[in-house]
């Protein structure tokens, strides 16, 4: 995610500062006492003798309209010789859009450099999005008024309707409301009831979307208890349709009961506890020691219910045993297998191998039945 923005601002017009003064406390030369005889020592600090201290501080910008843009109050701010730059504290400000204020924000103290082109903040800060009832809080940031820009450069952590969130840094995009995480990331989800992790994420609060280019673990909640884990390199959480698109070594682990879904690439329908994959499937349950794998497939965590198509190969360990066939219905529950095109079955003990075109019973008891059609009747090999 890049600092510019899609939908560009109207120009901003000419740049109004305004300084309140709550009391005089102006080092510059006019504000002495003409009388007053000048030491020779305040001649070889020509820096502090011309900065100006204002309390109360105010400075906004304005379009060509007379419309305030942003306006930055500060309790005190010290300006520097050449006015560029003002350390400042009790920091508020306040950015407009169409007359209204769209963000807050507060910092105990930083500087504005160049007439508020650049606000650093320091110390509790808290920056709030009025229009979504987003909060964020960091201990360093710089807000860019004009770019509609926040960068967080140490101890982000937020909060917005829908769910909470934390990372090391990051930047808000004040525009899009978009945020992008950076480093040691942490988030909620309120619905769906998620707990993701990441180190690049960039999330769009208005839109509800989550996108993670860097890899991205998700746990779901039930009852405050997690029943499903699931990680990929790429993923895509659109939380208002409660889908979850992943791409690259995507796995899924569920834990009521213990069953692994892996792909190249899948869909989880979290409110349909349904996960889709495709280019190569593998379903496993260590339990009974099964595992199926085909070139697309489905998993449904409510139902335990495992379909397999292309070119699917199941193995069972105890008893050793496998089965081939272009497709496979597996019922994770009770063990069922439907087996149909192509079938082989082999088994170890006693050895033999059944080919026939269709497949039923429990490859965990080697009770596997196999059947033929006119065309293709079944095929038994035994093997002494």
């Amino acid at each position: 995610m890049k600092a510019s923005h899609s939908r560009r601002r109207s120009p901003q017009g000419i740049l109004f500062p305004l300084i309140l003064l709550g009391s005089c406390l102006l080092t510059l030369p006019s504000c002495r006492n003409a009388s007053s005889p000048k030491p020779e020592e305040e001649t070889a600090q020509p820096s502090q003798e011309n900065r100006l201290i204002v309390e109360d501080a105010i400075l906004e910008q304005s379009d060509a309209e007379g419309n305030i843009l942003w306006k930055i109050q500060t309790d005190e701010a010290i300006y520097s010789q050449d006015r560029k730059l003002a350390t400042v504290t009790g920091i508020i400000g306040n950015l407009y859009e169409d007359g209204e204020i769209i963000l807050s924000l507060k910092a105990d103290k930083g500087r504005i450099i160049n007439d508020g082109e650049r606000v650093i903040l320091q110390e509790n800060i808290v920056v709030t999005d009025n229009r979504y009832g987003a909060v964020l809080e960091a201990s360093q940031a710089e807000w860019q008024p004009a770019n509609y820009l926040l960068k967080i450069d140490a101890d982000l952590k937020g909060k917005y309707p829908n769910g909470q969130f934390a990372s090391d840094r990051g930047q808000y995009l004040i525009d899009t409301q978009e945020l992008e995480l950076n480093d040691s990331i942490e988030g909620f989800t309120v619905e769906p009831p998620l707990h993701l992790k990441g180190t690049t994420i960039f999330w769009q609060l208005k839109e509800e979307l989550i996108k993670a280019e860097a890899g991205l673990e998700i746990q779901q909640y039930t009852e405050e208890k997690i029943t499903t884990h699931v990680k990929a390199e790429k993923a895509e959480v659109q939380l208002l349709e409660k889908l979850v698109t992943m791409t690259g070594s995507v796995l899924l682990n569920s834990l009521e009961p213990e069953i692994q879904f892996a792909s190249d690439e899948a869909v989880w329908d979290i409110e349909k506890a349904l996960i889709t994959g495709k280019g190569s499937v593998q379903v496993t349950q260590n339990k009974e020691k099964v595992q199926f794998q085909g070139n697309q497939g489905t998993f449904n965590i409510t139902t335990q219910q495992a379909n397999l198509l292309g070119a699917v190969r199941g193995v069972g360990e105890d008893p050793p045993s496998t089965l081939q066939a272009a497709k496979v219905d597996w019922n994770i529950k009770t063990q069922d297998v439907l087996a149909q095109g192509n079938v082989i079955y082999e088994q170890s003990d006693p050895r033999l191998t059944l080919k026939g075109d269709r497949a039923v019973g429990q490859l965990t008891r080697n009770t596997l039945v196999v059947s033929g059609t006119r065309q293709k009747q079944v095929i038994t090999e035994v093997i002494p």
